[in-house]
C-alpha cells in the first residue's frame, strides 16, 4: 500500500471540519481588521529563500531545495512573509498600508516528530508601511481577537524587543560578532531549558553566558540597557505597545518577556510569542523593516504574525473548544427504485432550504441505508415510500430516539427545523 511521504498528512474529513471552522474563523477577525486575503507560489526562486535576513544559503538543508528541468535553484517556501515580501518589493505601487492575510501550507525539512511535520499550515496577518507602534499593536491586538473568537479562555502574549536585546548583549560584555550566535541559544529556551542554553553559549564560545542569562532571567529592562540608544528606543517602544494595551483594556493578555528572540533573523523591533496552553508557542512574529529593502523594493517598514494551525488546533481539541460542526443533516432515505426519483426531489427541496442533504446513491435496501445513517451520525432519515407518497406525505425518523412521524412534504422543511430546536 502506498503511504503519505514521510513528515506529511492526509486530513479525512472529521479533521477538514474543525481546519475548515479554524480558517473561517479567523479569516471572519482578519477581515474586520482591514486583511485582505492574498496567496503566493509554493515554489520559490532558492536565490530569494536563501536572501541574507530571510533564510541565509545555510536554509538548503532545512527546507525543500530542488532543480527544475532547466536547471533553475528552486524551493518550496518555508513560510509566508518571504513571498509576500517579494510581492510587495515588486509592487511599490500598492496603496500603504498594505494589510494581508494568508492562510496556507508551507515545507520545512525539519526531522519529524511528535507534532511537527514537514508539511504544515500557517495563517499570517502583515502591515506593510507603516513604522508606528500602532501597527504593532493592531497586530496584536487583532490576535487578541481571534483566540477570543476560537473559545480559548487564557491565552498570553509574551513581548520582547530586539533592540532590547541587542542593548541586554552589550550590557553583558558579549562583542558583537557573537551576538547571533547567542540569540540562537536563547531561541532553543523551550526547547533545551536554562541548562542547555548555557552548555550551548559555552559551546558557542559565547563569553559572559552566566551574566547573560542573569539579565535574561531577571526579566526587566534594567537603566543600564537604556544607557545604550538601541536598547533606549527599544525601552519606549515597549512602553508605548503596554501603555495602548492597557488604554485599550487588554494589558492583561500581554507579558513582557525577555527570552523571547524568534529565531529567524530578519526581526529589527517589537517581537511577541502566543502562549494558549502546552509546552510550545502557537504563533509569533514580529517587525521586520528592512526585509522590503533587502528583496530590491523601497524601505518599506512592516509588521507581522504568524499562527501554526495545527498546533492551535491541537490546544483546542486538548480543551475541548470546538463546537459541534455542520456535516450532514438529513438522510433521504428511497424504500425502492420506484421513488427514488421523488426522493432525489425531496433532497433537493430540503437543500433550497438549507438543509445539508444526502440520499441513495448505492441503490441499497432499507436496512442498509438505516446502517449507514447510523454510522455516519446523521440524526434524521426521511423515508420515502410509494404509500406516504399517495398521500403527499413521507415518514420522518429522529435516529437519536427511534421515533417516527408522518410529515407533509410541503411542510418538512419546517417540520425537521422544529424537530431539531
Amino acid at each position: 500500500m502506498y503511504q503519505t511521504v514521510r513528515g506529511m498528512r492526509d486530513f479525512l474529513p472529521e479533521d477538514m471540519r474543525k481546519r475548515k471552522y479554524v480558517f473561517s474563523v479567523m479569516e471572519e477577525v482578519f477581515q474586520r481588521y482591514g486583511f485582505e486575503p492574498m496567496e503566493t507560489p509554493a515554489v520559490e526562486s532558492f536565490e530569494l529563500l536563501a536572501a541574507k535576513g530571510g533564510g541565509g544559503e545555510a536554509i538548503k538543508d532545512e527546507i525543500y531545495y530542488f532543480k527544475d528541468k532547466s536547471g533553475r535553484e528552486l524551493g518550496l517556501r518555508f513560510d509566508l512573509t518571504v513571498p509576500t515580501s517579494r510581492v510587495v518589493a515588486s509592487k511599490p505601487e500598492l496603496v500603504k498600508p498594505f494589510k494581508r492575510y494568508c492562510i496556507d501550507k508551507v515545507w520545512r525539512y525539519d526531522r519529524p516528530q511528535a507534532g511537527r511535520y514537514r508539511e504544515f499550515t500557517q495563517a499570517d496577518i502583515d502591515i506593510f508601511g507603516s513604522p508606528s507602534v500602532m501597527a504593532d499593536f493592531e497586530v496584536i491586538q487583532c490576535s487578541i481577537d481571534v483566540f477570543k473568537a476560537l473559545g480559548f479562555k487564557e491565552f498570553k502574549i509574551k513581548v520582547n524587543n530586539k533592540k532590547i536585546l541587542e542593548a541586554l548583549i552589550l550590557a553583558a560584555g558579549i562583542p558583537k560578532e557573537k551576538t547571533l550566535d547567542a540569540f540562537r541559544s536563547i531561541d532553543k529556551l523551550d526547547k533545551i531549558g536554562w541548562d542547555g542554553v548555557k552548555e550551548e553559549l559555552e559551546q558557542r564560545e559565547v563569553p559572559n553566558a552566566e551574566k547573560l542569562m542573569e539579565l535574561i532571567e531577571e526579566n526587566r529592562i534594567k537603566e543600564e540597557f537604556k544607557a545604550f540608544d538601541i536598547g533606549k528606543e527599544g525601552a519606549e517602544e515597549i512602553d508605548e505597545l503596554f501603555s495602548i494595551a492597557k488604554a485599550m483594556g487588554i494589558d492583561n493578555y500581554l507579558e513582557l518577556d525577555l527570552s523571547i528572540v524568534r529565531g529567524l533573523e530578519y526581526y529589527t523591533g517589537l517581537v511577541f510569542e502566543i502562549k494558549a496552553g502546552g509546552k510550545w508557542s502557537c504563533g509569533g512574529g514580529g517587525r521586520y523593516d528592512n526585509m522590503i529593502e533587502l528583496y530590491g523594493g523601497r524601505k518599506t517598514p512592516a509588521t507581522g504574525i504568524s499562527y501554526g494551525v495545527e498546533r492551535v488546533i491541537q490546544l483546542m481539541e486538548e480543551q475541548g473548544l470546538f463546537p459541534e460542526l455542520k456535516k450532514t443533516e438529513v438522510y433521504v432515505a428511497p424504500v425502492n427504485k420506484d421513488v427514488r426519483v421523488e426522493a432525489l426531489k425531496i433532497a433537493t427541496q430540503l437543500r433550497s432550504s438549507g438543509f445539508c442533504v444526502e440520499t441513495d446513491v448505492m441503490e441499497r435496501n432499507l436496512r442498509k441505508q438505516f446502517e449507514y445513517v447510523n454510522a455516519k451520525g446523521i440524526r434524521y432519515c426521511v423515508i420515502v415510500g410509494p404509500k406516504e407518497l399517495k398521500d403527499g406525505e413521507v415518514t420522518v425518523r429522529d435516529m437519536v430516539s427511534g421515533k417516527e412521524r408522518k410529515v407533509k412534504i410541503e411542510e418538512l422543511a419546517n417540520s425537521i427545523k422544529i424537530g431539531s430546536e
